[in-house]
């Protein structure tokens, strides 16, 4: 009986390996059609036409070119998300980018970047970039993944990211190996460290436009326009009083349109009359005629807290008070631009 049984049990063991041997090859040659059909069918179905399938076993290869960086990650997403796949090997190339580019523009509460990185790595590192930064400000991110970068492109942008941070306000424009970068730094000493950091890609056949303002030039700048325009056009008052001629209204603009040349600077207006007259009247109008210039330029956009008034009275006369023409030159307004 004990034998009968043994007999029974090793048959059927015999008769499942028979089994297992015919039909589990026929069904591992399967795995990899069906995976395959089942893999294709989702990207047909979401315009995903670009991307070549190739299955061993269970595991799965993509490859092709992706149109862009989200059409990329969604094929990878979509292959994690078939049932009975063991591995997605990612192999997508990212499109070729004619021409290549990148854009990035910065202030003091936006920060926004548009362009490409030659692979997901790259610009993931890129992007650490900005995020690490102190400043807070709101992060626009238009970076997406091309092939085809010029030469030493991924260097150029790191380089680039740690540049911006320096920048009061900044604007970054490069279309393949053009390159302009235009922004406001606080000193000259940044804006020569910045452009010898950016002609240092010259020789990597890059093409350099700085466009650097560092605002104690610019403070010179504004200072000698002032001295240009003033030496050449006076501000008019009426006779003994501190009220503005109407006439003086054009002057006033330019006068306003200068400042916006050095907008972090300190404006001292200084008022100066000839030596007729009391002494401290002549004070206290000299005093009232520059604060009546502040407050004409306040109107016209200058804040208010980058304004002084002062009065020097006759104390600094320019010429001679002996005559009517001196007397003129020293009833005058004087403009001092300084660091804020």
């Amino acid at each position: 009986m004990k034998s009968k049984l043994f007999y029974s049990q090793f048959l059927g063991i015999v008769l499942l390996l028979i089994i297992l041997l015919i039909f589990i090859p026929i069904y591992n040659n399967k795995i990899p059609k069906v995976l395959k059909q089942e893999v294709e069918s989702k990207f047909y179905s979401r315009g995903l036409d670009w991307v070549n399938v190739r299955v061993e076993g269970r595991d799965i290869t993509l490859s092709g070119v992706a149109p862009n960086v989200a059409m990329h990650h969604q094929a990878v997403k979509i292959a994690n998300s078939v049932i009975g796949g063991r591995v997605v090997y990612d192999k997508i190339s990212p499109h070729v980018t004619v021409p290549y580019t990148m854009y990035i523009e910065s202030t003091k509460k936006k920060l926004l970047l548009r362009g490409y990185m030659p692979s997901k790595i790259s610009l993931e590192e890129f992007l650490k970039e900005f995020k690490n930064q102190k400043r807070r400000y709101k992060l626009i991110d238009r970076v997406d993944v091309g092939a085809g970068e010029p030469q030493e492109w991924e260097s150029l942008m790191f380089t680039i990211a740690k540049l911006v941070k320096e920048l009061d306000f900044g604007i970054v424009n490069i279309v393949n190996q053009n390159v302009t970068f235009s922004g406001r730094v606080a000193t000259s000493k940044q804006k020569r460290e910045i452009e010898k950091l950016l002609n240092g890609f010259k020789k990597s056949n890059y093409q350099i436009t700085s466009r650097i303002i560092a605002m104690d030039e610019s403070i010179v700048v504004c200072q000698k326009r002032y001295d240009e325009l003033l030496s050449s056009h006076k501000i008019e008052f009426k006779a003994g009083e501190a009220t503005i001629e109407g006439k003086n209204k054009p002057l006033l603009k330019s006068l306003s349109e200068i400042f916006a040349l050095c907008p972090n600077a300190k404006l001292t207006i200084i008022g100066h009359t000839d030596s007729k007259g009391n002494d401290i009247k002549n004070q206290e109008l000299s005093q009232k005629r520059a604060q009546a210039v502040v407050a004409k330029l306040f109107q016209l956009g200058i804040p208010l807290e980058q304004m002084e008034a002062i009065g020097r009275g006759e104390a600094e006369p320019i010429a001679s008070n002996e005559t009517q023409e001196g007397r003129k030159r020293n009833r005058r307004i004087e403009f001092k631009v300084g660091g804020y």
